[in-house]
């Protein structure tokens, strides 16, 4: 962040400073991430509440808390709601650097990869700072925002949503100047309730660019591509289809499951060779390589920066254990979009050798989530999984779809916990297999990972 003292930020947001005026040079909402200098966030989490750890984060250094009142410790900068003072620092912020350009990242699907292909795109010609991980709500957004150094040129923030009316509160704050729009998917059905709410919230960052902006969507799907009737602003469409001003022709996927493909823009043709496993990255690197095109790069550049990006930690990360298995480690969050483009990737890689998939659950699909299970388990048997895993009671339903489908009873294993699908992988995997990993964040999936290192 660019450096401020504790009374211009209380002033920012409202608090009441209490103590002395120190200088403050990053924000942190863990106290374990607190530096000398910090200013510590106390914020109220599902199971944790930030003001029991405020005697660790000034004993860390920190320059200050910001806490509800009445504070303990000092200096404080006292408010009602942390949270909100949160947000009203980072917007704060943005407004003191007029001369960054934002990217706001949004969708149902790659928003993480396209962020991070993206940040690899823009850095070939800007100082770049992008979301860690998946920072894209009402705290991590803030926080990529006041992650952003002195000398920052371009911003890449990925947006969530888990309800109507949060990418429009995330655009207030961060003032994108351009928005992706990744596609359009049934992810969080159970909480927005229809699939009319899920479309209307997509169309919010869409809807609040003002003139200046640049909307970058997905012609490929047909609600995003409607988007563009939406918006006040310039669109740049990217995509397979032929129409899109940034598309991909000739895509090959290699023996290793990495994509291969020819750029195309405008009159410009470069090869392209991912770095990053499976088809489904083709897509996010369009979307990319259509930030930086807006940004005055070439297809020449943007090739170039794609063939080195990686992406975020669990998102197709694949490695050999040391007894020859592939493993395919997908194990960030699951919805049906993704499950299927990971299960075509992982079939491209395992080729005509054996493919273990381990699934966990989709989560929050609501009415939607047993039709949603029972299809997969029925894409499963089409891909030609040779082996199954599910993990957990609420997985259940793609085994049994499987089977009825027509995949081997004594080729599937389902399993309640962890260490048992473990042992049911040990058991079966032999050299020369591909396992993929792949369920919500609440599975866990990834502590397999880590066991087959």
């Amino acid at each position: 962040m660019i450096p401020r003292r504790l009374s211009e930020i209380a002033e920012a947001v409202g608090g009441r400073l209490v103590g002395g005026d120190g200088a403050v040079s990053s924000v942190a909402t863990d106290s374990r991430r607190v530096e000398p200098g910090a200013l510590f966030v106390a914020l109220r989490g599902e199971h944790l509440d930030g003001h029991d750890f405020l005697g660790e984060a000034v004993a860390r250094g920190a320059a200050g808390v910001l806490v509800r009142a009445p504070a303990h410790v000092g200096p404080a900068i006292e408010v009602d709601d942390p949270g909100r003072a949160l947000l009203d620092l980072a917007a704060d912020e943005r407004r003191r650097m007029p001369d960054v350009t934002v990217v706001g990242v949004t969708g149902a699907n790659g928003k993480t990869s396209t962020k991070d292909l993206a940040a690899a795109v823009l850095a070939t010609r800007f100082r770049t700072h992008a979301s860690p991980a998946s920072f894209n709500n009402e705290i991590g957004l803030p926080m990529t925002l006041l992650g952003a150094a002195a000398r920052t040129e371009v911003v890449v923030a990925e947006m969530g949503a888990r309800h109507e009316g949060d990418v429009h509160l995330l655009c207030e704050i961060a003032r994108p100047d351009l928005v992706v729009v990744t596609n359009v998917g049934v992810a969080h059905m159970g909480i927005f309730g229809s699939w009319e709410a899920i479309v209307r919230a997509g169309a919010e960052p869409v809807r609040w660019l003002g003139p200046e902006g640049v909307a970058i969507l997905n012609v490929d799907d047909p609600v995003v591509r409607a988007y563009g009737d939406q918006t006040r602003t310039r669109a740049i469409t990217f995509g397979l289809d032929r129409s899109a001003d940034v598309r991909a022709e000739e895509v090959v996927p290699g023996a290793d499951g990495r994509a291969s493909f020819a750029l195309v823009a405008g009159q410009e043709r470069e090869p392209v060779e991912l770095a990053v496993p499976g088809e489904h990255m083709v897509p996010n690197a369009l979307a990319a390589a259509a930030c930086g095109i807006a940004l005055g790069l070439s297809a020449a550049e943007c090739a170039a920066a794609l063939k080195g990006a990686r992406v975020s930690g669990w998102r197709m990360e694949t490695f050999t254990t040391s007894e020859g298995v592939i493993v395919v480690n997908d194990a960030y969050n699951a919805n049906p979009e993704s499950m299927a483009a990971a299960l075509k990737a992982a079939r491209s890689i395992a080729r005509s050798g054996r493919l273990v998939a381990v699934l966990g659950h989709m989560a929050e699909l609501g009415a939607i989530s047993l039709e949603e299970h029972e299809r997969l388990g029925e894409l499963i048997v089409r891909i030609g999984v040779e082996r199954l895993i599910t993990v957990g009671e609420e997985a259940t339903p793609i085994a049994r779809a499987a089977i009825r489908e027509g995949q081997l009873p004594e080729d599937v294993a389902v399993c309640n916990h962890l260490e048992e699908a473990g042992a049911a992988l040990r058991a079966w995997i032999r050299p020369g297999d591909v396992v993929l990993l792949k369920g919500s964040r609440v599975a866990g999936l990834e502590r397999l990972a880590e066991a087959l290192r």
